[in-house]
């Protein structure tokens, strides 16, 4: 059931980065990232009243988390302000998951058996690839693209600290502390907000909806930990990455590239072997 929980979490925010993913082109996307904050506060609070049970530390890890969510919501945009996408986006995405992970073991105290282990170890590169990364070019490491190292490593850790955190908010007041984290968010990319046309009104509505998936898939994140390791919730939500790709070519007819292939089929691999490796 676990791993149900945490494949289906990957589904719906990975669902949230396509959409928002296709807004950023059409749309500033720190106001993208304060609308889908502000969403999934909406569904959180609304979640929180009808499914779960107040407790009084929620408010600390939920604040916390959203720090950390809002840090590498703007860490990342300014990252593709300044860099090509695939660099930001892999280096972000195997950051997040090699932080969040070593977190796990540092404060937690997690031992995964050898065939976890080898999912872990195959969902890195997996990761990498998929989001679009490639083998290292010395030529094209101007100061541009170091920035863009430099910011994807960041946002990296914001997400990883995001998923840190909500992880420590018991399941009972699971939407609470999803409620807080998006709020908290939500705060923090206020102050960046700017003006758009109002032919664009109808975008801060698809980025609140966006948020509102986001908020159910970190709830279902924050369950999947219960019952299992939370490393193995972690990889798995990691490789979000899949669905843009999927999404991508299935709607905007995009070619999915070689390397693109041999991410996805790592990244079932490696979810085979986490799978049958949580089992044991």
């Amino acid at each position: 059931m676990s791993i149900a929980l945490a494949l289906s979490a990957m589904v719906l925010l990975g669902s949230t980065h396509f959409i928002n993913g296709l807004l950023a082109r059409f749309y500033p996307p720190l106001n993208i990232a304060f609308y889908t904050h502000l969403g999934g506060a909406l569904v959180g609070f609304a979640g929180a009243l009808l499914f779960s049970t107040w407790e009084p530390n929620v408010w600390i890890w939920g604040m916390l988390s959203g720090i950390g969510s809002a840090l590498g919501a703007w860490l990342l945009y300014q990252g593709l302000a300044r860099a090509p996408f695939a660099i930001v986006v892999p280096v972000s995405a195997v950051a997040m998951v090699t932080i969040a992970l070593g977190l796990s073991l540092a404060f937690l105290g997690e031992r995964p058996n050898a065939q976890v282990w080898l999912g872990v170890i195959i969902a890195l590169p997996a990761i990498w690839l998929t989001a679009g990364g490639g083998k290292p070019n010395k030529a094209r490491m101007n100061s541009s693209t170091r920035a863009g190292l430099l910011l994807g490593l960041g946002a990296g850790l914001g997400f990883a600290l995001q998923l840190h955190f909500l992880g420590q908010v018991p399941n009972h007041a699971a939407f609470y502390g999803i409620a807080l984290c998006m709020l908290g968010g939500a705060v923090c990319c206020l102050p960046f907000y700017q003006r758009a046309p109002p032919a664009r009104k109808r975008f801060p509505l698809l980025a609140t909806a966006a948020g509102g998936t986001s908020a159910w898939g970190l709830t279902l994140y924050a369950l999947s930990r219960e019952g299992q390791l939370a490393i193995i919730s972690i990889v798995i939500v990691s490789m979000y990455p899949l669905i843009p790709v999927v999404f991508g070519s299935l709607v905007r007819r995009e070619r999915i590239s070689s390397i693109r292939v041999v991410g996805i089929v790592l990244s079932i691999l490696a979810t085979m072997l986490i799978v049958a490796g949580s089992g044991k």
